[in-house]
């Protein structure tokens, strides 16, 4: 009986745990879907601008009713607002993207992340990469040619926008784990929201001052123009990605502090696993079978990452660093 209690007071944080990462994903692909349904009504521009501001404005109140209001200052401005340049690079390109590509097909090479995060990691912070992480790395890498596919007929070169958003992330996550391991994750999230505002509205700015040609809106309304005139609904949806944004982030954030990263990272592929579900009752869209077997070899790769990275040093290999799913290094920073 006391062994049984033992193994179920084990697997409660576990399970508490799983529950909050799926929570998260859910509210982070509900949040890109909103922000497709968007693109017909809002710039990507306007958008950012707004959502930063009541992002910002949620955190004041969370962290007023904390008592933490000084933990929302970085310590350091400067590695912070280098990480928020990457991370606001990798919010443009896919937002950029979800007006021109499937949701399933921009999530799956968007998921390469992890990948990246690996290959980064070993080249900038010396940490040593098996043969079999390389192999998965060479797989996922294998799903998103199968996902993206350059040379077919018809091939676009808008379909590498998830792929270089993933890589600004990865960047940004290894700027994280090397130069803001002692930030606070609110803290992060304030520099990144306030570069995130601040391009939104220099780039209405410049888009008043050096107009696109009609051609241009025309065919790129949510990259080419600055301020629309927002209904209630719109304006209602732009909250409604806010607090979905914030949610996902604490949730995910609370997610790692409780358990093993390797535990749990696995499963923020349900992510994949939703938004064909998304495509299909909005767009009524279906993946291609190339981009379901891309799918399937990003996923399959990055779990045997998520994992690996989790496994303890064999006695003959020197300890490695810290692992990159960390509460203030992993995917909590797609909602930072």
């Amino acid at each position: 009986m006391t062994e049984a209690r033992a193994v179920l007071t084990r697997a409660r944080p576990r399970v508490g745990s799983v529950g909050l990462v799926m929570l998260a994903m859910t509210a982070f692909s509900t949040q890109d879907v909103v922000v497709k349904l968007l693109a017909e009504q809002v710039s990507l521009w306007q958008l950012q601008f707004i959502r930063s501001l009541l992002v910002l404005w949620l955190m004041v109140m969370i962290a007023a009713l904390m008592g933490t209001l000084p933990r929302l200052a970085p310590k350091s401005w400067f590695w912070p607002m280098v990480r928020a340049v990457f991370m606001t690079g990798a919010y443009l390109f896919f937002y950029a993207s979800l007006p021109l590509l499937p949701l399933a097909q921009a999530a799956a090479a968007f998921f390469t992340g992890p990948l990246i995060i690996t290959i980064l990691a070993a080249l900038v912070l010396g940490e040593p990469i098996g043969p079999r992480r390389i192999l998965a790395v060479i797989v996922g890498f294998a799903g998103v040619l199968c996902i993206i596919r350059p040379g077919v007929e018809g091939w676009q070169p808008v379909a590498l926008l998830p792929v270089l958003s993933a890589f600004c992330y990865a960047v940004g996550i290894v700027i994280t784990r090397w130069r803001c391991q002692d930030e606070a994750n609110f803290a992060l999230s304030t520099a990144h929201n306030l570069l995130y505002a601040g391009v939104g509205l220099v780039a209405m700015v410049l888009i008043e001052l050096v107009p696109p040609s009609a051609e241009a809106k025309a065919e790129w309304p949510f990259l080419m123009t600055n301020w629309w005139s927002l209904g209630a609904l719109a304006a209602s949806l732009i909250l409604f990605t806010a607090g979905t944004h914030l949610f996902g982030v604490l949730c995910s954030v609370r997610a790692y502090q409780t358990d093993d990263a390797s535990r749990i990272a696995p499963f923020e592929y349900v992510y994949l696993a939703i938004m064909p579900v998304y495509d299909f009752v909005f767009w009524d869209t279906l993946p291609a079978p190339m981009t379901l077997i891309g799918m399937v070899l990003i996923c399959a790769a990055g779990v045997f990452v998520a994992r690996r990275e989790g496994r303890p040093p064999r006695p003959q290999v020197h300890p490695r660093g810290e692992d990159p799913w960390t509460p203030e290094g992993g995917r909590a920073d797609k909602g930072a």
